[in-house]
């Protein structure tokens, strides 16, 4: 019986990326709902809460469409309940 490394690999869950798979989703959903450009960087995700490291216009911008982001990223399997 062979063992591949790629076989070993797909059984270990790699630490960072889903977190970083969620901070690209939330970033893009931003982007095209505000057209204000955010990147990955800029957005920490821990158990439901943002944190965005922007100037405070853009979150205010923000928390106008909160509602449909919140929507947008539901459906991506992202459940947000809080930013900050």
């Amino acid at each position: 019986m062979e063992i591949s490394i790629r076989d070993i690999l797909a059984r270990i869950k790699v630490p960072g990326v889903r977190e970083a798979n969620i901070r690209h989703e939330v970033a893009a959903a931003i982007t095209d709902i505000t057209g204000i450009t955010v990147t990955p960087s800029q957005v920490t995700y821990t158990e439901g809460n943002l944190a965005l490291n922007v100037p405070p216009v853009m979150k205010s911008a923000l928390l106008l469409r909160m509602n449909e982001l919140k929507t947008r990223l539901r459906e991506a399997g992202i459940e947000v309940t809080g930013l900050r």
